[in-house]
């Protein structure tokens, strides 16, 4: 008799169910149950026939299923073991130890989506339809074991034909927690401002679509809004609605044949967009003009297919290829999840709303050429391999916030957690660090160090001090950059390499704004050995809202009148700014800074409306431009760019802009990459890029090129996001330092 503990992603997934098929299979005796942490089988049979059941337990599993060990033990007897049959036994919790993981939220899957549209299925049109292989999973969990009455879906009593299903093991169904239909599950309502219940809710509200009204729409991890993408008109209300006037937003498009008339999509971009996860996916527009009001001034839109019943059906009911899809919190601010919050908070003209409970509310994942910009729906709470078994909460930065846990040599980062400057949000951070600890089956009193940003006026900072203070857990702060650099290089499984790391700005080992830097790193260090020349950052964070600052600040003998138009404080602003050049106490090495700068210089974006947006626009312009060469000089590892942009304001009347903002990409590039090539080169080290700008595509590609140019390696974020909402991953290795 052996027993067997399986651990990783076998929870939700229908691994008992299959477990229980290959014992039959396999002609073996005993039992299969959930123990929280892991799930425990207790086999017998004959040599033969045991050993071919445990080949086939990895060979076969189910496919949202992730085996990470085998724990195998011979067992003498065992009080549950009934000769000759194997059945499924009821879950029981274990001690706080390993975690079985649940997986994320799951897209539809192709046998559900069948059943749903067809007539003769109990669940014909039924906009809650899962089974084991799909649907929502970390949205309505509350703690392991996932079963039914540790979930949201409690509160729905199965009727007897989903009780059935449920209890048949040979089923699709089996303990599919989520399980419903019309009869016995939860439902959609629409109503309108008024609060007037309207029937036949999801019908209605395609048509309501076609007709240019604005939707709050309740989906599995919070609110969105939505209205048709192709009305101009429905997406300007939206706008005036939202007090967005530029930020870009995501399209939910009906199938992938629609979107590749809209878009161009390489191999990679097509699987991510079809894949299982249905992240939000940033793809070149084929027209600049395609979804302007939903992406103004940008070369590119963020698109996604269809992952929950309910968008499906809305498509069944209209012929329209595109809706607007956007998050209807604020920016940075968590997702809505409670139906009366919307009705109060939404200025929209209908509500689609369903009344089940979100439990963890989790906002779109985002990928842009491969590497993620959000990770949250799809991905989260999977774990990423990391070198440690040791017990950390690393808190990250504060903008585009989410924490991390470790355990056992993984990382487990929390949904994507928003802007922690405000209250709600912070409430929200907190809240999600409890709900993970319970689903990891751990307790703030096992962790072993607390990791924190430098910054000693984040608020995850202060949060870390707090909790330090009050459970006597050590507190280590790292500085913000080091944190990206240490991430990027353990991410790709590396232990010394030079990386550069460029995003807007944080807080420096010296007090001074860092945000372009080149690291040397080395398994237990971290060297700064190059860096932007320091330039006077106006008004400290106000230069990242008005970029014209950084603009005065290095170009303050230049004649800037043409900039007055744009700047909303007109000449007298630009001549008070350069007043003020020569007081400046605030030094920045920020590149994240200067392509801002740079695109007050050549597209006039001299106040930023959302995050990024500066830089975006500037790579939209650069997307058809050429490189000019005009190289940037480089003395003692710094790079100088006050002659350089200089030189690049003198051509901007004799040189199209886009050939410009492409040189700019390039030739800052090309610098970083000098420095880090020279270092690099003497042991033949791997090159590596993290940080916000790390998502500009022409900027990363530029140094890609010139690294491999030189036959080193290059390597970038794969598996966690380039900017601030990996920063918590990186923290996260520090555990050396203080354990």
């Amino acid at each position: 008799m052996k027993r067997i503990m399986v651990y990783g992603t076998v929870q939700a997934v229908g691994f008992r169910p299959f477990v229980y098929r290959i014992a039959v299979e396999n002609k073996v005796t005993g039992y299969v149950r959930n123990r929280g942490e892991y799930v425990e089988i207790v086999i017998d049979g004959t040599s033969q026939n045991v050993n071919d059941f445990i080949d086939d337990l990895d060979q076969k599993k189910p496919p949202l299923a992730k085996i990470d060990r085998l724990d195998i033990s011979e067992k003498s007897s065992d009080e549950n073991f009934k000769p000759n049959i194997f059945y499924i036994k009821e879950s029981k919790g274990g001690s706080s130890g390993s975690a079985s993981i649940i997986p994320p939220d799951i897209c539809v899957c192709d046998d559900c989506q069948r059943e749903l549209f067809q007539k003769t299925d109990r669940r014909f049109l039924y906009p809650f339809i899962n089974c084991t292989n799909c649907g929502p999973r970390f949205t309505i969990i509350k703690k392991t074991p996932y079963d039914r009455q540790m979930t949201t879906m409690g509160q729905f009593n199965l009727c007897p034909d989903c009780l059935r299903e449920y209890k048949d093991v040979l089923d699709r169904r089996y303990h599919a927690e989520p399980v419903a239909c019309p009869i016995c599950g939860p439902h959609y309502s629409l109503f309108d401002r008024s609060r007037k219940k309207l029937g036949n809710p999801i019908e209605t509200a395609a048509k309501l679509f076609e007709n240019g009204k604005i939707i709050a729409v309740k989906g599995l991890g919070g609110y969105h809004i939505g209205c048709d993408a192709s009305n101009e008109e429905a997406v300007t209300e939206l706008r005036r609605r939202l007090g967005r006037p530029y930020q870009p937003f995501a399209i939910l498009g009906r199938d992938v044949e629609a979107i590749g008339n809209v878009c161009y999509m390489s191999d990679d971009e097509k699987k991510a967009i079809l894949s299982h996860e249905r992240p939000i996916v940033v793809l070149e527009k084929k027209d600049s003009k395609t979804f302007e009001k939903a992406a103004p001034g940008l070369h590119n839109v963020g698109i996604m297919l269809p992952y929950s019943p309910l968008h499906f059906l809305l498509f069944n009911y209209t012929s329209l290829d595109f809706f607007v899809m956007t998050s209807a919190n604020m920016p940075g601010d968590p997702m809505i999840t409670r139906n009366s919050f919307a009705f109060d908070s939404l200025d929209v003209d209908y509500f689609l709303c369903h009344n089940l409970k979100i439990y963890n509310r989790c906002d779109d994942s985002v990928i842009r050429d491969g590497k993620f910009i959000r990770r949250s729906r799809g991905f989260v709470p999977q774990g990423i391999g990391i070198p440690h078994n040791k017990k950390v909460l690393a808190f990250g930065a504060e903008l585009n916030n989410a924490f991390t846990l470790t355990k056992e040599k993984k990382a487990f980062i929390s949904q994507h957690i928003g802007n922690t400057t405000h209250l709600d949000t912070l409430q929200f951070f907190e809240d999600a660090i409890e709900k993970l600890l319970t689903l990891l089956n751990m307790k703030m009193e096992e962790i072993e160090l607390l990791v924190s940003d430098l910054h000693p006026q984040y608020e995850t900072t202060k949060l870390a001090e707090r909790y330090s203070i009050e459970t006597g857990i050590p507190l280590i702060k790292i500085q913000h950059h080091i944190s990206h650099a240490r991430a990027v290089l353990t991410e790709n499984k590396l232990d010394e390499g030079v990386a550069v790391v460029c995003d807007g700005t944080g807080y420096g080992l010296d007090g001074k704004s860092w945000g372009g830097e080149v690291f040397h790193v080395t398994e237990k260090n971290e060297e700064r050995i190059g860096h932007v020349k320091e330039y006077p950052l106006l008004g400290g964070d106000k230069a990242a809202k008005e970029p014209v600052r950084v603009l005065v600040s290095i170009l303050k003998d230049e004649d800037l009148s043409d900039y007055s138009n744009s700047y909303k404080y007109g000449s007298q602003g630009i001549d008070a700014l350069k007043k003020l050049t020569n007081d400046e106490k605030i030094f920045s090495t920020s590149c994240g800074r200067l392509l801002d700068m740079f695109s007050v210089m050549l597209s006039s974006c001299s106040e930023r409306t959302y995050e990024g947006e500066p830089a975006m626009k500037l790579e939209s312009l650069a997307w058809k431009g050429k490189d000019l060469n005009i190289p940037i000089e480089i003395e003692d590892n710094i790079i100088l760019v006050e002659e350089f942009a200089k030189k690049i304001f003198d051509l901007r009347k004799r040189e199209r802009r886009e050939d410009l903002a492409k040189t700019v990409h390039v030739s800052l590039a090309d610098a970083f990459s000098d420095i880090a090539i020279e270092e690099a080169k003497q042991d033949h080290l791997p090159v590596a890029f993290s940080g916000g700008v790390a998502y500009n595509k022409i900027f990363s590609d530029a140094i890609k090129k010139r690294v491999e140019l030189r036959g080193l390696k290059y390597v970038e974020h794969k598996l966690i996001p380039c900017g601030d909402g990996g920063v918590s991953f990186g923290q996260s290795l520090f555990a050396y330092k203080n354990i």
